[in-house]
């Protein structure tokens, strides 16, 4: 592997990293989204293009308007899944596409299953926020104990030192 074929995987990674936290953020709001537009009649290809449209623009909304544009050249949608799959390695939307893959494989309709991963994303990020709080308190023990615990024996003891070192009676 040469260093430019390096320095462009390294590129894709670091861009890809920034990208994650994005659209693990935005995806469920996008899920419910195009569900809705589908439970109003519309098919997935009339959802995608209205999210592309009207939702907030950012990484996710990019990627979809990349799947969109592979199915407009012909793509079959499952193909063009498949590759935002492959694409992004954000885990939460590779388990969305391939739920829509199988849904759209299996004839099923896909209004009951977006609105399961939507649930269920939100359910995940839910869990890790609790999970971030709860070690919250062992990442203050340090500045606690290096920064705030010193500084507030300096400035409780610190007066009757200094008295009882100029021969003051404690």
């Amino acid at each position: 592997m040469s260093l430019r074929e390096l320095d462009q995987r390294f590129r894709r990674w670091n861009e890809n990293r920034k990208k994650m936290p994005e659209i693990t953020a935005t995806l469920p709001e996008a899920i419910d989204l195009m569900a809705l537009v589908m439970q109003a009649g519309s098919d997935f290809q009339i959802a995608l293009a209205y999210y592309v449209e009207k939702g907030p623009s950012g990484p996710l909304r990019d990627e979809l308007e990349l799947v969109q544009s592979e199915i407009r050249t012909g793509m079959p949608r499952v193909e063009a899944l498949r590759r935002l799959r492959d694409r992004i390695p954000e885990p939460s939307l590779q388990e969305t596409a391939r739920t829509i893959i199988h849904g759209i494989e299996m004839g099923a309709s896909l209004v009951p299953l977006l609105r399961m991963q939507s649930r269920a994303l939100r359910q995940r990020r839910a869990y890790q926020a609790e999970k971030r709080a709860a070690v919250a308190p062992l990442k203050l023990m340090f500045p606690l104990f290096v920064f705030i615990f010193p500084t507030l024996f300096v400035i409780l003891f610190g007066p009757v030192i200094v008295h009882v070192l100029q021969g003051g009676a404690p």
